[in-house]
């Protein structure tokens, strides 16, 4: 069973899973929403999504004295807390987001308010009835308690993937991965690896998280260490490196 791992006050996940095979699905509490990275294959994900609370602890409408009136002058609906749930995809591999494809097939209930999506994600969900969608084709910025930062992300395992950067954590789904040769070897692409590297080398944060792997935060020098030994093996003249 899948397990779900507090990383900060702020940021919890449910663990991948196998059977079916789900991504990590990472659940970032704001001030005035969440931020949901990934929602995965499995019916344990569509459980934790929907149990993240609109109204956290602390947030409900101050009590009423024995006047009737309540303990300032503001109103209990100015008070109270209602969370949005903004749901990000990272790309559009069935791991990562088919229980949204569920949610809009009619087939599982998904509570969300909104999802960012890259271009291909956007094209395998199709229409999302009742929900904004939006498309990133350039970086986002938001500050809600935390810093938020969706941002595109060049790789050579998904095409139009997305990132996501709360504070010093950078959620990367599968982005440092190559590309899956279904029967011939996997491979990166010589210059989307280039372009990737620089983009993280650029980054400020110092966790990347790998979605499938044993412990989801990896330190950023070990990450593009191990890119950067991938894009030594270069050769003259080949597109592709492999893996």
């Amino acid at each position: 069973m899948p397990r779900i791992i507090k990383l900060t006050d702020r940021i919890q996940y449910l663990q991948v899973s196998y059977d079916p095979l789900s991504a990590d699905v990472v659940a970032v509490r704001g001030d005035s929403a969440w931020w949901i990275f990934d929602v995965g294959a499995c019916d344990e994900a569509v459980n934790f999504i929907n149990a993240l609370p609109r109204n956290p602890v602390g947030s409900e409408p101050l009590e009423k004295d024995s006047r009737g009136s309540h303990e300032n002058s503001e109103s209990a609906a100015s008070v109270a807390i209602s969370l949005k749930k903004n749901i990000v995809i990272s790309h559009f591999h069935r791991d990562h987001l088919l229980n949204l494809v569920r949610f809009v097939q009619g087939e599982v209930s998904l509570d969300f308010d909104a999802v960012y999506l890259g271009s291909y994600a956007s094209k395998v969900v199709g229409e999302v009835a009742g929900c904004e969608k939006i498309a990133v084709t350039s970086p986002i910025s938001f500050d809600d308690g935390v810093k938020i930062q969706i941002l595109p992300m060049p790789n050579s395992h998904a095409k139009g993937s997305l990132a996501l950067i709360v504070d010093d954590y950078v959620f990367l789904g599968d982005a440092t991965y190559p590309m899956v040769g279904h029967g011939t070897p996997d491979v990166y692409n010589v210059q989307i690896l280039g372009e990737q590297i620089a983009l993280l080398k650029s980054l400020a944060a110092t966790r990347f998280c790998l979605s499938h792997k044993r412990g989801l935060v990896r330190d950023r020098d070990s990450v593009i260490q191990f890119l950067e030994s991938v894009y030594a093996r270069r050769q003259k003249n080949e597109n592709y490196i492999v893996a």
